[in-house]
């Protein structure tokens, strides 16, 4: 996934302050989740400056702890016990937007990416489709393949959901012009 993540963190943030009863939401600070959420989004993939900087490109970055479910519950319920336990009920909505987050970046990546969703359990690499090998940039390989259309219409999702709220934050203006 190249440029769904971001979006599809901003759609699933919304989705959340949506659904919630209104008492969960009360206190949280919009803005402040929004950015924990589109964060989440994009931090398993911040481990392509180990990729780059140190590892030299041997081993591919879905294979680092960031992109292994095991260790995002493992972390996820050690921060949300604590969080419990100092009483800050507050913060657990933000670690919860944060933690979903993470695991669709993990579910978008599966769909022609390899994911090893049932670690320790099995080394297997889930992967929904395949990419074959067809141009010099691998890049274009990605880009060009049917199933970028998913990002497409991650983004254009995106794009739609910010113009509405636009134009409803703007009704005003625009009735009056």
């Amino acid at each position: 996934m190249f440029i769904g993540h971001i979006p599809a963190g901003y759609i699933s943030t919304k989705t959340v302050f949506q659904i919630l009863p209104h008492r969960y939401i009360e206190n949280i600070r919009i803005q402040f989740a929004m950015f924990w959420g589109i964060f989440g989004s994009i931090f398993p993939d911040l481990d392509m400056f180990y990729f780059y900087l140190i590892d030299k490109k041997q081993h591919l970055h879905h294979g680092y702890w960031t992109h292994i479910p095991f260790y995002w519950l493992s972390i996820i319920l050690l921060i949300f016990l604590i969080f419990i336990a100092c009483g800050k009920r507050s913060q657990i909505i933000y670690l919860f937007v944060f933690s979903l987050n993470i695991f669709i970046h993990l579910f978008l990546d599966t769909i022609v990416g390899k994911i090893r969703w049932l670690y320790p359990f099995s080394s297997h690499d889930f992967v929904f489709f395949h990419v074959p090998a067809c141009h010099n940039w691998w890049v274009w390989n990605f880009i060009f393949h049917w199933t970028f259309l998913f990002e497409i219409i991650i983004v254009a999702t995106a794009f739609i959901i910010i113009i509405r709220e636009y134009l409803g934050q703007n009704k005003s203006i625009i009735q009056i012009t």
